[in-house]
């Protein structure tokens, strides 16, 4: 299925190229963030195929994989400094409770 998807980003890229009329970004920064962006997600999808082969209850495998906004959330807060609402924090509690109730 990941072979599939890689051929399907193709339109895509074609398409964004198309519209920055065929140039291609030239600065270093950009080329290191592209390559970077490329090469962490190569290796999040081997370890998520990796996980979900290896680990006896797949379960537990999705949920996890499931609550990676929580991780930018924590980040957030922080890195950035943000300030979570009420709602946001009882969210948190409840994705937290979901891990621990599907790892049994």
């Amino acid at each position: 299925m990941q072979y599939l998807f890689n051929w399907g980003s193709i339109p895509v890229g074609l398409g964004f190229l198309a519209r920055q009329r065929f140039r291609i970004e030239k600065s270093p920064k950009g080329i290191a963030f592209g390559l970077t962006v490329g090469i962490l997600s190569a290796v999040g999808q081997l370890a998520l195929f990796a996980a979900f082969r290896y680990s006896p209850n797949a379960s537990v495998v999705t949920v996890v994989t499931s609550l990676y906004p929580l991780v930018t959330v924590v980040l957030a807060v922080i890195v950035l400094r943000e300030r979570l609402t009420r709602p946001q924090v009882l969210g948190l509690g409840f994705a937290a409770a979901a891990f621990v109730i599907f790892s049994f």
